[in-house]
């Protein structure tokens, strides 16, 4: 199965980042993305629904004509269409479900359960963040996710121990979140498939995002359940950024035990 995490911006041209998408997706994909507009939905209904099922926050979250631009970044999954679909929706106690979908799949008798996350920006929202990071603990902590994609905003500081991680001082949420993660059996893809190699010590395990006066970051993750393996997996960022985003994709291989 083949998983993707992909925040595409909400700025720049939908086609081109959409056409660089499907050089990536095959059959028995997954694909999450984050910043995704309403036209942006439009568009990538009007390409791939044919042949994916697609889930998009603000179906289930629908912005008022009071909500600004803030409430209108939503979040997508797209499901190949082999798959069974046995329920979806948002975190309907986060305080931006907007941000939030889960889907629940099946397939030759396995379930997989995928989460879709996108945190809300410390500098922007300061104690709010760590408001919705608690939303998003509890609702693992309910769901037990097998596969969650996220734009996290977070490790202040990185580490291949997510115990370790350290976060920026915006309220206790982010490291409850990470916690519960590790707790319910969740693990860093990433770390998983390529293990501490190159590890600096204060430094991004590799890079996802670059932010002006901090430089590269890892802001995205994909995070698996012990019993999957991740047979491969890339962030990419040079082709994602050239494609439109400020953003890597992350492109895993897994399978399940």
């Amino acid at each position: 199965m083949k998983i993707i995490d992909w925040n595409i911006s909400y700025a720049g041209d939908t086609e081109r980042k959409i056409k660089y998408l499907q050089t990536q997706i095959e059959d028995d994909t997954c694909v999450i993305l984050q910043e995704v507009k309403p036209h942006a939905y439009e568009y990538i209904k009007a390409t791939l629904s044919n042949k994916y099922e697609l889930f998009y926050s603000l179906e289930y979250r629908k912005p008022s004509k009071f909500d600004s631009d803030a409430r209108r970044l939503g979040v997508l999954v797209m499901v190949s269409k082999n798959f069974e679909i046995l329920e979806a929706g948002v975190i309907e106690r986060s305080p931006f479900p907007d941000r939030t979908v889960y889907v629940t799949l099946k397939k030759n008798d396995k379930t997989i359960k995928i989460l879709a996350l996108h945190s809300l920006t410390g500098c922007g929202y300061y104690r709010s963040k760590s408001v919705q990071y608690d939303s998003f603990a509890e609702f693992i902590d309910e769901y037990r996710p097998d596969i969650i994609g996220i734009d996290a905003n977070e490790p202040q500081v990185d580490h291949y121990d997510m115990t370790q991680m350290q976060f920026f001082d915006n309220g206790p949420g982010a490291k409850h979140f990470f916690d519960e993660m590790v707790d319910i059996g969740l693990t860093d893809a990433y770390v998983r498939f390529n293990g501490i190699e190159g590890y600096e010590e204060g430094k991004p395990l590799t890079k996802s995002h670059n932010i002006r006066r901090k430089g590269a970051v890892r802001y995205d993750f994909l995070f698996v359940k012990n019993n999957c393996r991740v047979e491969s997996l890339t962030y990419n960022y040079d082709e994602a950024v050239a494609a439109g985003s400020d953003h890597a994709i992350i492109v895993a291989d897994i399978s399940f035990e």
